[in-house]
């Protein structure tokens, strides 16, 4: 039987195999507390996960006030990037670094299944 662990990473294994353009991935609290992450090319993995969950709070705090909605997903780019961050549950948010030519259509739609597979465990 595999643990929690085994099966959040073979999850993010498989969203990677989706997409060459898919450089790292993590699954964290909402706090930015690392759940899981698959290794990185130069990524710190805490700093991803931390910075990546506090701008998703934060663009949560704008839409809030905004539009009395709470926010599900969140695109920002430099040059060269692209990190996608999604919410899985209420415990949970997915992330994705990405390259700047990746086809997001494709990107988000495999991350929405893998946002379900997470729930779902």
């Amino acid at each position: 039987m595999a643990t929690k662990a085994e099966l959040y990473l073979n999850i993010l294994q498989e969203l990677e195999k989706c997409s060459d353009d898919i450089l790292s991935t993590a699954i964290v609290t909402p706090d930015g507390l690392l759940i899981c992450s698959t290794s990185s090319n130069g990524v710190e993995r805490e700093t991803f996960a931390a910075y990546s969950a506090a701008t998703f709070r934060h663009a949560g705090n704008a839409m809030g006030e905004i539009s009395n909605e709470n926010i599900d997903t969140l695109i920002f780019e430099s040059k060269n990037s692209r990190v996608v961050t999604m919410r899985s549950t209420d415990y949970a948010l997915l992330i994705a670094l990405t390259g700047k030519n990746a086809q997001m259509g494709m990107v988000l739609f495999e991350m929405q299944k893998t946002a379900r597979k997470i729930k779902d465990l």
